[in-house]
């Protein structure tokens, strides 16, 4: 019980990364965890609904798959990602800010401009560029006070990354921990109902319903 068939593959990874963003395993590093499930949900379903390119496959000998992804980056397309159902924050949500961090923003101010008219397709392309080449140079922590113990926790990542290949413009964005989760379950639905044909019945019963993975490695 638990497996993943290959007919299954294509979505059912995705679905269990959604399964975890959605009720997330208990730890103390809550937002580097939801960091790494929607990085990976992110890899996997630009990765996937790009395949095809900007048409879908034609013809009797089409890859019904493809296609089925491809509607994923279509619906992406007809979407911006600061409004429903995708709503990445414009406004920082900061409690506090740390005086030592060059790089805050105050709560209130206003944040990722750069993306505010642009549609989920572009924005989930250049994040999956800004991810996949990211590293210290072009992600650093945003960090809030915590309320309780006036000390600094890790409340999501900022990303500045260039426009397009070889741009000399570079995008800012914030990304919080509600952003990310939001985000990614969002971003997984909408591949998993795609590429498994909208069949909720199929989805439920072949995806994350009342699966167990082994806890050691046989």
């Amino acid at each position: 019980m638990g497996g993943i068939s290959d007919a299954q593959v294509e979505w059912a990874i995705v679905n269990r990364l959604k399964a975890m963003l959605d009720d997330p395993p208990r730890t103390t590093f809550n937002v580097t965890q939801t960091f790494a499930l929607f990085s990976s949900v992110l890899l996997w379903s630009k990765n996937r609904a790009w395949v095809a390119g900007r048409r879908p496959a034609l013809g009797p000998d089409a890859d019904e798959a493809d296609n089925r992804a491809h509607k994923a980056r279509k619906a992406l397309g007809r979407a911006i990602i600061t409004a429903e159902p995708w709503r990445l924050s414009t406004i920082d949500p900061q409690i506090a800010v740390l005086g030592s961090e060059p790089d805050q923003v105050p709560g209130g101010a206003r944040i990722n401009s750069d993306f505010e008219n642009m549609s989920a397709e572009a924005f989930f392309e250049w994040l999956r560029n800004a991810v996949a080449h990211g590293d210290a140079r072009t992600i650093r922590p945003i960090h809030k006070v915590s309320q309780r113990s006036g000390m600094p926790l890790l409340a999501g990542f900022r990303f500045r990354f260039e426009e397009r290949y070889g741009s000399t413009r570079k995008l800012e964005l914030s990304l919080y921990h509600d952003d990310m989760r939001r985000l990614g379950s969002g971003l997984a639905d909408l591949f998993c109902q795609s590429l498994s044909g909208r069949d909720r019945y199929f989805e439920e019963e072949a995806g994350t319903a009342r699966l167990q993975e082994a806890e050691t490695a046989a």
